[in-house]
């Protein structure tokens, strides 16, 4: 064996596990939305603040934190990162109120921040160019994995206390921490050469104006926009009075939108290897904009889940697609590409509900899942917008 093969692999590992946690919190009370709507009396529109409650900061926050790495420690980073998610895990656990709740969130936001943009780099580090469209699929099937389990832990929770659920994040960021701490220490997991505050900084600023990571940057956005869009508003659907799921059933239906891409993103990723970004993007996003304009056209909990998986296959070809051409812009400025494309994507993930609400009050979700769907083909048009080098490297 090399020296550091098993270190570099043990990385790997610490990074997936980490891509995972995040997506767990984020999404585990959308399967709560009808129960702490009751439990403070407010509206499930007010309980869905939550999301840009999580997002925003996140999203936000994510513009520097990647440029933080490379100027200090990409352990440090993600250690700080975590603790704060963990302490905003144990505040909305403790939440006597909807107001409590929502900081809490917003600290479980700022948090992870700093912790998602260093991993694309730090996997794309360790796999190198030969597995580079694989590691990709890989993390791209841990977060939707963090995706997939989030509405199901939550809604499992929410049966009996839906605390419970954010202690459990708690204690499983924690494991993450202590891993992070063994694992990258020595500066294993950093770049080969850490630069300086203004050289970050400097990075930062030239990487924004890269024609090709604006194009995939708004390709995220609308993306993941149209993503949570769609299960956002499935999820008050399927609870409310018309239809009057629980948040057991509601948290199982929402877990096909991620299961499928927990198994495919690794092949989705060989794909990319063997077959390039722009074919397997196309792929993607061809099936997800079906699949979700097909929704105004079924009611059901089986063809609900048909779609779901459809959707969640279809967004396993995009991310391993697209973080793959996100790796391939400038491999000197990967982490300062990650923030900005990390923010733009995550920023249409907090706004969406926003965004969707007008359309779902006044249209219900035939009106969301419409346009999500033609969104989805708005997103097709602009990766294939990107400089053709980033097809195969």
């Amino acid at each position: 064996m090399r020296p550091g093969v098993g270190r570099l692999k043990s990385g790997e590992i610490v990074a997936y596990a980490a891509s995972f946690t995040g997506p767990v919190a984020g999404n585990a009370f959308l399967a709560m939305v009808s129960v702490l709507a009751v439990e403070w009396n407010v509206s499930d529109d007010a309980v869905l603040l939550a999301i840009p409650a999580f997002m925003l900061p996140f999203a936000i926050i994510q513009i520097f934190s990647g440029a933080i790495s490379t100027a200090y420690d990409r352990r440090l980073t993600l250690g700080l990162g975590l603790l704060v998610y963990i302490l905003g895990s144990v505040g909305a656990a403790l939440s006597p109120s909807l107001l409590v709740f929502l900081m809490a969130r917003v600290v479980q936001g700022v948090g992870y921040a700093f912790v998602a943009p260093v991993l694309v780099p730090i996997v794309s580090d360790i796999a190198g160019k030969g597995r580079q469209g694989l590691a990709m699929g890989y993390l791209g099937s841990t977060s939707t994995a963090g995706v997939t389990a989030g509405p199901l832990l939550g809604g499992l929770f929410a049966e009996y206390n839906w605390r419970l659920a954010f202690i459990a994040i708690a204690l499983m960021a924690s494991v993450v921490l202590v891993a992070v701490l063994v694992v990258f220490r020595g500066g294993a997991g950093s770049p080969p050469k850490r630069k300086t505050p203004k050289q970050s900084l400097s990075g930062l600023v030239s990487t924004a104006k890269n024609r090709d990571v604006l194009l995939l940057s708004a390709t995220g956005f609308i993306a993941f926009a149209s993503f949570v869009g769609v299960i956002s508003y499935l999820s008050a659907h399927l609870g409310s009075d018309a239809v009057g799921m629980g948040p057991g059933e509601i948290g199982f239906i929402l877990m096909f939108s991620g299961l499928s891409g927990v198994f495919l993103s690794p092949v989705a990723g060989k794909l990319v290897d063997r077959r390039g970004t722009r074919c397997c993007a196309s792929v993607g996003f061809v099936v997800a904009s079906v699949a979700t304009i097909a929704m105004q056209f079924v009611g059901g909990t089986l063809p609900f889940i048909i779609l779901l998986s459809l959707i969640g296959f279809g967004s396993s070809f995009v991310w391993s697609a697209l973080l793959t051409m996100l790796m391939r812009v400038d491999p000197s400025t990967k982490d300062e590409s990650s923030s900005i494309f990390n923010s733009a994507r995550f920023m249409g993930f907090a706004i969406s509900p926003v965004l969707m609400a007008p359309l779902y009050i006044g249209y219900g979700l035939d009106a969301v899942v419409l346009v999500c769907g033609l969104l989805y083909v708005m997103c097709l048009f602009l990766a294939l917008s990107t400089r053709r080098r980033l097809d195969r490297g």
